[in-house]
């Protein structure tokens, strides 16, 4: 069965396997062709910070009706008194490792904005959700934070150096300006991921074509889907 994934908007994601569900930093859009899938695989619901672009506390209906449902949440989503409290919840902190029953085991990662990014290893699949990990080389910023921002951004992004990954969803935000494609261009270079999928990217639907046109980006072995224009892909691992 080719693996499927839904584009929910931002840096969202549904993704099925032929096994299990996984649902990424919801924000917005319908819910309700979730609660339609087979009842017999589990719904793993990863949150990869608390900024509300990230965690809209809506997955938590998902368990109405998905009652095999674990909640993988950041660290710092604790404490927010919109997680009910009789769910199954797990907070992952930073560079950590977890064993997740039924799903494989979840390495976290630190941001360089908040919370933490996710590689997840299932029996047959590698998926690496970057959160807000990403080189913020926002223009006419403080030197010195900048310096900081690119020294976490490559030393976390090197942890994964190695480790093939089918799946990618990486950060791609036009504010950023002249420097938007640095961080997908780094991971590109560093990690050589099958496929990728651009999030993060606000209202700019013309920055995947802009990036694919970048120096260097046509030689890529990865896929790059174009989550501007696409939404549902069915992928054969």
């Amino acid at each position: 069965m080719p693996i499927k994934i839904d584009y929910l908007g931002h840096s969202g994601f549904f993704v099925e396997t032929d096994s299990i569900l996984l649902l990424f930093d919801y924000y917005y859009g319908d819910l309700s062709f979730i609660r339609e899938k087979p009842n017999e695989k589990p719904l793993f619901v990863f949150v990869s910070h608390a900024h509300g672009d990230h965690f809209n506390p809506e997955i938590f209906s998902l368990a109405d009706t998905k009652h095999r449902t674990k909640y993988l949440l950041s660290f710092d989503v604790k404490g927010n008194p919109a997680v009910p409290e009789n769910l199954d919840v797990h907070y992952l902190s930073a560079d950590r490792t977890y064993e997740i029953e039924g799903l494989g085991t979840v390495m976290t990662l630190q941001s360089t904005d908040e919370g933490v990014a996710f590689l997840i290893k299932t029996t047959s699949e590698t998926l690496f959700h970057a959160g807000d990990l990403h080189w913020w080389d926002w223009p006419g910023e403080d030197p010195e934070w900048l310096a900081g921002q690119e020294t976490v951004f490559q030393r976390e992004i090197r942890k994964l150096a190695g480790t093939p990954i089918d799946i990618a969803f990486v950060v791609l935000d036009g504010r950023l300006k002249e420097n938007y494609g640095k961080g997908m261009a780094f991971i590109l270079s560093t990690l050589h991921p099958r496929y990728v999928l651009p999030m993060h990217f606000w209202k700019d639907r013309s920055i995947v074509d802009r990036f694919r046109e970048l120096p260097g980006t046509k030689e890529a072995e990865t896929i790059i889907l174009d989550t501007a224009k696409e939404t549902h892909w069915e992928l054969i691992i």
